[in-house]
């Protein structure tokens, strides 16, 4: 039975923290380690912990200082953790099936080729109460390429993070979380492991992602250094997938992500906030990736918004907001839709 890591990030979260990690010692029939890395907090995180040391499967560490949210996984993932796979289970989430590390564990045992296990899962939107379950359209063990070509087609979103156990030896050859201003390396990560291998999937919810106003992922359209790492997160996986996976698949993964609306998007908040680093940015693309910028730049809508941003900062935040007011709205439309299927237990 392989051993697993379930590393848990925290910063000033001390009210999340019980439910995450008595969600992860009440996990039966699995070999686990819970390494909990405290990123400098400042509220009564130790506290909290406290009660759960002695435990010989509770690991503590507290950094010195904020080292920010990707350093801080980067150095929980592999200077503390011991085994050779790992969960990166967010304080703010938790688990809610006792069996998945075991489920996984067996699935692992079973399948050398195996980079990644994930599973169904719930989403909570604590602004509304409102919990959408994610619903696979997969089961067992199925190429990676497919789930590759499949990403931008799983309703509500592709995967939850607190559900997703990675290769950890894999991660480390592939330089995983090297980058801090890349707050998507974990969706990065997954698509460069799932194509190289096979991917485990366990039907039947696992765990609970909660969304709110405090997740960090929220503050990209905000910042030209964390769009640019956001660009990344999906050109990286695009360029390292070519000649792992089919080209058919390839081309799935770019109209399904539709990534150059991704990138052209991205692209605007960067020119807003840091003009040097839009140009930078810009031609780094056109050399690596010129098949994904010709379109953009034969957008002429592209090209105002661009004019807009340049010379007038105060458009993009705007644009921004009717856009996030728009998203709200149709991802609202789709969890009417997914109830209405009786997806949803009552």
């Amino acid at each position: 039975m392989p051993k697993i890591s379930v590393v848990l990030p925290t910063f000033n979260r001390a009210s999340y923290l019980d439910a995450a990690i008595e969600s992860v010692l009440a996990q039966r029939g699995a070999d686990l380690e819970l390494v909990i890395s405290d990123n400098c907090s400042s509220d009564a995180t130790v506290d909290v912990v406290r009660k759960y040391l002695e435990d010989p499967r509770v690991r503590y560490f507290r950094n010195e200082e904020n080292i920010g949210m990707v350093r801080n996984w980067h150095k929980a993932v592999f200077d503390l953790a011991s085994a050779d796979w790992f969960m990166l289970l967010s304080d703010d989430d938790y688990l809610v099936d006792p069996d998945y590390l075991a489920k996984a564990s067996d699935l692992i045992d079973n399948n050398d080729l195996l980079t990644l296990v994930y599973a169904d899962g719930y989403l909570l939107d604590e602004e509304t109460g409102n919990r959408t379950l994610l619903d696979l359209p997969f089961s067992g063990v199925v190429p990676g390429g497919k789930i590759f070509a499949s990403r931008g087609t799983v309703a509500p979103q592709d995967f939850t993070l607190c559900n997703v156990l990675f290769d950890r030896n894999r991660a480390a050859e592939l330089g995983a979380f090297s980058n801090p201003d890349n707050l998507s390396c974990d969706s990065e990560l997954f698509l460069k492991l799932a194509a190289i291998g096979y991917v485990g999937i366990i039907k039947g919810p696992v765990s609970v992602y909660r969304s709110h106003p405090g997740n960090l992922i929220k503050t990209v359209s905000k910042s030209a250094r964390f769009a640019y790492g956001g660009i990344d997160a999906f050109v990286s996986p695009y360029i390292f997938s070519k000649g792992r996976i089919s080209e058919e698949s390839r081309l799935d993964f770019r109209r399904n992500t539709k990534i150059e609306r991704l990138i052209a998007r991205l692209l605007l908040v960067i020119a807003c906030h840091d003009w040097a680093l839009y140009l930078k940015c810009r031609g780094e693309l056109e050399n690596t990736v010129p098949e994904l910028c010709s379109p953009i730049s034969g957008s002429t809508g592209y090209r105002l918004i661009l004019f807009l941003c340049r010379f007038g900062g105060w458009f993009l935040p705007l644009y921004m907001e009717a856009r996030n007011w728009i998203t709200a709205l149709y991802r609202r439309w789709q969890r009417v839709m997914v109830k209405n299927r009786g997806c949803l237990p009552e």
